[in-house]
């Protein structure tokens, strides 16, 4: 019962770093040249979950100065559509680990007060 308190308590962090990074490349989506930062859960040697970070090093739209039509800028490769999407699904990963950890607590309060 207790693993899977913490299990749940792991995954609402990992959703919390995962909702971070997307806030993260939103706020610099319109940022010239910026490169999105992506968060990546993986499986580690001891069974958990950690979380990586990773630049992603695509390259953005290209566009011509305002300035100097002569030359090329690069926009950001942050897609928002992309990144809303990825936020909504950490959403709903935090909160199903939430439900999950108050279904947990009502059973072991149940079944101290059985105990008791």
């Amino acid at each position: 019962m207790i693993a899977g308190i913490a299990s749940a308590l792991s995954a609402i962090q990992i959703g919390g770093k995962i909702l971070s990074g997307g806030a993260h490349n939103i706020a610099n989506g319109q940022t010239e040249g910026f490169k999105r930062t992506r968060v990546l859960p993986v499986e580690s040697l001891s069974g958990g979950i950690t979380v990586t970070l990773d630049k992603d090093v695509r390259s953005g739209p290209q566009f011509f100065s305002k300035v100097d039509p002569s030359r090329l800028r690069e926009g950001s490769n942050v897609d928002l559509g992309e990144e809303i999407i990825s936020n909504l699904q950490a959403v709903n990963q935090i909160e199903t680990n939430i439900a999950s950890v108050r279904i947990q607590d009502k059973v072991l309060g149940s079944l101290l007060d059985i105990t008791g």
